[in-house]
């Protein structure tokens, strides 16, 4: 679990100036991250600061519900703990040297924590980490990380307030990989540790399609079915790119901004599909 730097690392004026946190965890590595950010300098959130709770580098590709449910637990397990598990710390480190660039084996790393703890489950308290981060990084090629990562790990741990924070979950209503039981799961999950839930049904593209008038010309069916068109690419991705040259890997927030509100409008009065 990482926190987009952006917002990790502007932490020191938050007391005189605080605005609750709206913290998103959901599927997709690109277009709702990227959606979700754009909306923190839209008129939407205004009086609030959408943070994204994003994959670790090395689980990018792990989007199913239930990884997303794990990385809400592991992060209010954090936000509680004062330890940290071997496996989220060999994972912030890989964080650290690919939004850096280090030209570092992170395998290396993992060998030398191997040595000093045998199970990835072990939690290490936070009190012992300065002189873990002195014997992991004495190398010579470690100089820079050695620097670096303590400051970067120290702005990961964002503030986070049970009465004026949010946390939410936004995941797709995908039929084809997700179960009924998995859903029932989600839902209970949700309730017992107050997470909101959105779903879009059927995938995050509809509601992109929402922000054009097209939407309303579209038969319900090709939506709801989203079926694939190519060998990679479905209904929705491929309507929306004929519309407004959408990138899945690049979504551009300027091309939705200005009809936020008119998605909002149709969301409440389209037929539920």
């Amino acid at each position: 679990m990482r926190i987009n730097k952006k917002f990790a690392t502007s932490r020191q004026s938050e007391i005189k100036t605080y605005r609750p946190k709206y913290f998103i965890a959901s599927e997709g590595s690109n277009s709702e991250p990227m959606y979700f950010e754009g909306l923190n300098d839209s008129v939407i959130s205004e009086n609030i600061t959408i943070i994204n709770i994003l994959r670790d580098y090395a689980s990018n590709c792990n989007s199913h519900p239930s990884f997303i449910i794990k990385m809400i637990k592991e992060f209010i397990l954090n936000v509680v703990s004062d330890e940290i598990t071997v496996l989220e710390l060999k994972n912030k480190i890989d964080n650290c040297i690919r939004e850096n660039n280090y030209d570092i084996n992170i395998e290396d790393i993992h060998n030398e924590m191997l040595l000093l703890y045998k199970d990835d489950n072990y939690r290490i308290k936070n009190k012992d980490l300065n002189n873990l981060f002195l014997n992991l990084f004495k190398s010579e090629i470690y100089k820079d990380l050695a620097i670096n990562f303590p400051l970067y790990f120290e702005s990961q741990n964002v503030t986070y307030s049970k009465t004026t924070d949010k946390l939410n979950m936004v995941i797709d209503r995908d039929k084809q990989n997700f179960k009924d039981n998995q859903y029932d799961e989600v839902i209970n999950f949700c309730k017992k540790n107050n997470v909101n839930l959105y779903v879009s049904n059927p995938t995050f593209e509809f509601w992109l399609m929402l922000h054009f008038p097209e939407v309303l010309k579209e038969d319900n069916n090709a939506l709801l079915e989203n079926r694939y068109v190519n060998k990679s690419k479905r209904y929705l991705e491929k309507r929306l790119n004929e519309i407004c040259n959408y990138k899945k890997s690049k979504l551009n927030f300027k091309n939705f901004e200005p009809y936020i509100i008119d998605a909002i409008k149709r969301e409440k009065n389209i037929m539920k599909i």
